[in-house]
């Protein structure tokens, strides 16, 4: 009996690393003060997937060993998630969205958490790398910057829900260096 529950144990531990994950990576806006002049300005955003690696993934499962096993995929799509968080910190800067202003493009380079196995704890690092531009109505460029953004945290697992955390994490990252350069925030109006 001991021997068929240490099987059925064993059995149930290694299905988890090579089953894959599908999971929602929910966006939590940074807190932000209402930017003056903002109300007036209307904005579109859209973005585009400029992986070159890790397009139909955001991590991989790794077993007790480091090897890895099954893809962790996001539930929507990763430039939906992009545009969704870059809409919902304008609106908490107070600006509008929508057209006849300008438009913010984000060309997603990276979207994806590595993980690292330690003795009791392991580590999920998400990393977030987008080049954000402003054009004004006519279509003419009036900024462009690359921001990555980072995060880190100890994890139990491999899981999804550990990568979805930590890319998260690294978006907010991310965004709250963009919002922090007072000349994307000049192109805004």
């Amino acid at each position: 009996m001991r021997t068929l529950a240490l099987f059925l144990c064993a059995a149930s531990l290694s299905a988890c690393a090579t089953t894959e994950d599908v999971v929602p990576v929910n966006y939590v806006p940074v807190a932000a003060s209402q930017v003056s002049g903002a109300s007036g300005v209307q904005v579109s955003v859209t973005t585009s997937d400029a992986r070159t690696t890790n397009r139909g993934r955001i991590s991989t499962k790794l077993n007790g060993y480091g090897m890895e096993m099954a893809a962790i995929r996001s539930q929507g799509e990763v430039t939906d998630i992009v545009r969704g968080a870059l809409e919902s910190e304008l609106k908490a800067r107070g600006y509008g969205l929508g057209a006849g202003g300008p438009t913010v493009n984000a060309a997603v380079e990276t979207f994806y958490a590595d993980f690292d196995v330690g003795m009791l704890a392991g580590k999920a690092k998400g990393d977030v790398k987008l080049t954000a531009s402003v054009s004004a109505p006519g279509g003419a460029e009036r900024y462009r910057t690359t921001v990555t953004g980072h995060a880190e945290k100890s994890v139990q697992l491999a899981s999804g829900k550990n990568a979805a955390a930590s890319l998260s994490e690294a978006l907010a990252d991310a965004l709250r260096k963009l919002f922090g350069d007072q000349a994307f925030l000049q192109a805004l109006r």
